[in-house]
C-alpha cells in the first residue's frame, strides 16, 4: 500500500513528524525519571516517611493514568496535533510549578500535571508516527520515539549528576532538586515549536472526511501516485469498519485488546520504572557513595540508549516478537542474579552489572517494541481509545511498582524485591510466547483485516 519515501522535500514532512514524536518521548523520559536524582533530597526537605517517599516518586504516575485514559478519546475527536500541544503545555507548566513549589501538596499537584502530559504523550506520540510512517520503516520510526524516551532518561540522570555536584548537601536540599525539574522547561518549549511545523495525521484526516488534506500529507511523504492509492485503500477499509467500542470488548478485536492490555501491563511489572526512579538509592543500598551512585546512574542511561539503538536496527528485520522474547529473557536472568547478589551480601560491582543487563533487556525488548505493537494492532476508528485502554494498564502497573518499591524494600528486602520482579519477567516471557502476534511487514489496515477474518487467532503468533 505505501512505498518507501522519496528524497528531498518528500522526506521533510516525515523527518519533522519523527522529531516531534522523538521530542515527546524525550520529555516523557526526562519528566518521568528526573525524580531519581531529586527523591533523596526532597524526602529530607519535606520530611517524608517510606510511604510518603513512595507517593513523592509515584504521584506523577497518577497524572499518567489520567492522561493515558483520556488522551485517546481526545486524539480521536480533536486530532493528534492538538493533543500534542496539550502535552507540551503540561510539560512546561509542570516543570515551572515543581521548581517553585513551596510545600509538598503543591509539589504533588504539579507532578500530577506533568504526569498527565507523560500519559497523554505515551498514547498520542507513537500513534502519530505510526499513522504517518510507511510500513517498511514504521517499526524503526516508532522505536525512535522510544529512543527519545531513553535519551530523556539519560539527560535526566546526567543533569541530576551535574546539579548534584554544583553545591553541598544544604544547597541540594534547598535548591538543587528544584533545578533538576526546572531544566525540563527548555525541551518542552522546543517541543511546542516543532509541533507548529508538523502535519496532522493523514489517517485521522481521512477518518473525519478531510480526504484532500490527507492526500496532500501522503503525497508529501510518498509522492502523488502512491498517495492516491493509499487514500483509496484506507477509505475503502474505513467504510467497512464499524469502529465501535463494542468491537474491542465483544467483537473481532477483543483478542487485540487483551494483547495490548496485558503486554502493556507486563512491560512495567518487572520494575523498570521503579528501578530507574530510585536508581541512585538502589546503588547506595548496595554500598556505593552518593557520587558513585549518580555516576553509575548515568552509565545505566548510556546502556539504555545503546540497546534502544540496537532495537531500531532490528525491529523491522528480526521482528517485534523475537525482540520482546530475547529482552524479557535477559531481564529475568539479570533480576534473579541481582536478587541473589543482594541475598549473599555481595559487592556493588556485580549488582551494577546485573542492573545494566536488566536495562539492556528492557531497552531491546519491551521498552522499544511494546509501543510499536500497541500502535499497530487496533482499528483506525477507535485506535486512540483502544491505545488509551491498553496504556492505562501500563501506567497502573508503573504506579503500583513505584508506590510500593520502598515498602517492598523494607519488608521483603532488596533480594526479595528483585526476585519478585524476576518472576514477573518470566510471566511476561510466557505471555508473549503464547499470545503476542508478529506485526512486522503488515500495513495498519491489513492488520485490522486479519483480526476481522480470524478474531480468535488474529495474526500468526
Amino acid at each position: 500500500m505505501d512505498s518507501s519515501t522519496s528524497p528531498g522535500k518528500v522526506r521533510s514532512v516525515l523527518i519533522i513528524s519523527t522529531l516531534v514524536s522523538a521530542l515527546a518521548g524525550f520529555l516523557f523520559g526526562y519528566d518521568n525519571i528526573v525524580i531519581s536524582g531529586a527523591i533523596g533530597f526532597l524526602t529530607k526537605f519535606f520530611r517524608l516517611d517510606p510511604v510518603g517517599t513512595g507517593w513523592a516518586a509515584s504521584c506523577a504516575l497518577v497524572g499518567c493514568l489520567i492522561g493515558s485514559a483520556t488522551a485517546g478519546g481526545i486524539a480521536d475527536r480533536f486530532g493528534l496535533k492538538k493533543s500534542l500541544y496539550l502535552c507540551a503545555f503540561c510539560f512546561t507548566v509542570s516543570s515551572f510549578g515543581v521548581a517553585l513549589a513551596p510545600n509538598f501538596t503543591q509539589y504533588v499537584l504539579w507532578r500530577i500535571a506533568g504526569g498527565f502530559g507523560i500519559g497523554a504523550a505515551s498514547i498520542v506520540a507513537p500513534m502519530y508516527i505510526a499513522e504517518i510512517a510507511p510500513r517498511g520503516i514504521r517499526g524503526r520510526l516508532v522505536v525512535l520515539y522510544q529512543l527519545g524516551i531513553v535519551f530523556g532518561i539519560l539527560a535526566a540522570v546526567f543533569i541530576n549528576l551535574l546539579i548534584q555536584k554544583s553545591g553541598d548537601e544544604t544547597w541540594n536540599l534547598q535548591r538543587g532538586w528544584r533545578w533538576m525539574f526546572a531544566v525540563g522547561v527548555f525541551p518542552a518549549v522546543l517541543f511546542g515549536a516543532m509541533i507548529l511545523l508538523s502535519k496532522e495525521s493523514p489517517r485521522w484526516l481521512l477518518k473525519i472526511g478531510r480526504q484532500r488534506e490527507a492526500q496532500r500529507v501522503f503525497a508529501a511523504i510518498n509522492g502523488e501516485e502512491s498517495a492516491l492509492a493509499q487514500v483509496e485503500a484506507i477509505h475503502s477499509f474505513l467504510e467497512k469498519e464499524q469502529g465501535g467500542i463494542s468491537e474491542l470488548f465483544a467483537g473481532p478485536f477483543r483478542r487485540a485488546l487483551i494483547v495490548g492490555l496485558v503486554l502493556a501491563a507486563f512491560s512495567q511489572m518487572s520494575g523498570i520504572t521503579s528501578l530507574l526512579s530510585f536508581l541512585p538509592e538502589v546503588f547506595k543500598s548496595a554500598g556505593q557513595n552518593v557520587q558513585d551512585s549518580f555516576f553509575q546512574s548515568v552509565l545505566v542511561g548510556v546502556v539504555n540508549v545503546v540497546f534502544t539503538g540496537l532495537a531500531i536496527w532490528l525491529v523491522d528485520q528480526a521482528g517485534r516478537k523475537t525482540l520482546i522474547l530475547a529482552g524479557t529473557a535477559m531481564q529475568a536472568v539479570a533480576l534473579a542474579s541481582v536478587g541473589l547478589l543482594y541475598y549473599l551480601h555481595a559487592g556493588g560491582t556485580g549488582i551494577l552489572i546485573g542492573i545494566v543487563f536488566f536495562v539492556a533487556g528492557h531497552a531491546v525488548g519491551n521498552g522499544a517494541v511494546c509501543w510499536v505493537i500497541i500502535s499497530e494492532i487496533f482499528p483506525a476508528k477507535v485506535r486512540g481509545t483502544a491505545m488509551s485502554i491498553a496504556t492505562t494498564a501500563l501506567w497502573i502497573s508503573a504506579y503500583l511498582a513505584n508506590q510500593f518499591f520502598p515498602v517492598m524494600q523494607k519488608h521483603l528486602g532488596s533480594h526479595g524485591t528483585f526476585f519478585f520482579f524476576s518472576t514477573m519477567a518470566v510471566a511476561n516471557f510466557v505471555f508473549v510466547l503464547a499470545w503476542v502476534p508478529e506485526t512486522k511487514g503488515y500495513a495498519l489496515e491489513e492488520i485490522s483485516q486479519i483480526w476481522l477474518k480470524n478474531p480468535k487467532k488474529g495474526l500468526a503468533a
